[in-house]
């Protein structure tokens, strides 16, 4: 988004300690909740015309800049501020998410993400070439707030790809997200290694990158727990189809309360 706007801008990476864990609401307008180099960084400098943020931690963060430049810094925040969009100019969230109507909020039906259309890795693309086609690709999430991956009808989508493979050609690719749980990682890891067809398991931070795996996919299968994973395969163009999730606690209360926490484009 900052890139798109075509004026000067700056990334501050921030990192946080035990005080994150209070939330935006009980930390209000705070740097608190940084670390001692993130709240040096950020009183170094006067407050910008304008904050693009995301994620919830940052939250506080911007209500403190805002305060700092007495109401000249606008800000936009990306995603679940999980405080009322009032305190935003803008906030731009996808319909996952239980924010409540606002003038300042603009939902959309896609999530703002460039994985499909940054481009493969050269080096990756070598190397996934080599497997042999169609390439069907496994994007694998994890629990949220609101929804749990139905482990049972995941692995039991792997066990069909890889039969699939088997009895007809092609490969197998696989990648797990920062979610994931690691015993989930493990049977999958294990139902690959016992499998007698080509695959790849890709893991968050290591080649190959999931650009790079969206690239090579003649099919992708993604389950439905994350509208950004969900987003990074239909800009695709490619076949897609979700696996499916189970409310969390959380989201059972959500939707007893009549918000809406996940729509599904087709």
């Amino acid at each position: 988004m900052a890139e798109a706007l075509g004026l000067p801008f700056e990334t501050k990476q921030l990192t946080f300690n035990g005080w994150r864990r209070l939330g935006p609401r009980l930390l209000g307008a705070s740097l608190m909740s940084l670390s001692r180099a993130s709240r040096q960084m950020i009183l170094s400098e006067p407050p910008p015309d304008l904050t693009i943020s995301a994620g919830h931690r940052s939250v506080a963060v911007v209500r403190a800049l805002r305060e700092r430049s007495k109401g000249r810094a606008r800000s936009i925040h990306v995603g679940f501020p999980r405080i009322s969009p009032a305190h935003f100019d803008l906030v731009i969230a996808t319909a996952q998410y239980p924010v409540p109507d606002h003038p300042n909020l603009l939902r959309i039906p896609y999530a703002l993400t460039r994985v499909a259309t940054s481009g493969p890795d050269p080096a990756d693309q070598a190397d996934l070439q080599t497997l042999p086609a169609p390439r069907s690709l496994l994007i694998v999430g994890g629990p949220n707030l609101f929804w749990n991956v139905d482990e049972t009808s995941l692995l039991g989508r792997l066990a069909w790809t890889i039969d699939e493979a088997r009895a007809h050609g092609g490969s197998v690719l696989v990648t797990t997200s920062p979610r994931t749980p690691s015993l989930l990682r493990q049977e999958i890891g294990r139902a690959l290694n016992e499998a007698t067809v080509p695959f790849v398991l890709a893991e968050p931070k290591k080649r190959p990158s999931l650009a790079s795996l969206l690239a090579a996919a003649d099919a992708i299968y993604v389950t439905a727990d994350s509208i950004s994973m969900v987003s990074d395969a239909i800009w695709t163009g490619k076949p897609v189809a979700l696996l499916p999730v189970n409310k969390s606690a959380r989201g059972r209360k959500s939707a007893r309360h009549g918000s809406t926490v996940f729509t599904v484009v087709s």
